[in-house]
């Protein structure tokens, strides 16, 4: 009789450890539609990459503020009109510095540093300036 009774409890056992670890399972959750083995959701077509003319990079930069990731640095940076900008770098502090656009060139210089120029193009979250990426912040 004993030996039933521990068939039966080790039974139940074994289910509610199912149970429990089924519900622990890690993956995706809610239900998934597919159309011929593809998303039903259509892709979304990304921002054309492009390189700014000199007018298009003054409008995209003037009297805005970036935050700025560089390989020598990284930080928040406020653009003039005037071609120049101050920055706030996060390991060097802060400072000043120059820009200018011509044709599809962007040039800055950073403090007394020489100009870094190169093409100005726009990702759809980002600029490419030269050497830094730029996303804007908008307050």
């Amino acid at each position: 009789m004993k030996v039933s009774g521990m068939r039966v409890s080790s039974t139940v056992i074994c289910v509610a450890a199912m149970v429990v670890l089924s519900a622990c399972a890690s993956g995706p959750k809610g239900v998934r539609v597919v159309n011929g083995g593809s998303s039903a959701v259509p892709e979304q077509e990304g921002a054309t990459i492009r390189n700014f003319s000199a007018g298009e990079i003054r409008n995209a930069l003037s009297g805005k503020t970036f935050q700025y990731t560089r390989p020598d640095g990284n930080g928040m940076i406020s653009y003039s009109g005037d071609g120049s900008f101050e920055f706030q770098d996060d390991g060097k502090g802060a400072g000043t510095g120059r820009w200018t656009a011509s044709g599809e060139q962007f040039c800055e210089s950073f403090g007394n540093r020489p100009m870094e120029c190169g093409v100005f193009k726009y990702t759809g979250d980002a600029y490419f300036a030269a050497n830094s990426r730029l996303v804007e912040m908008k307050i």
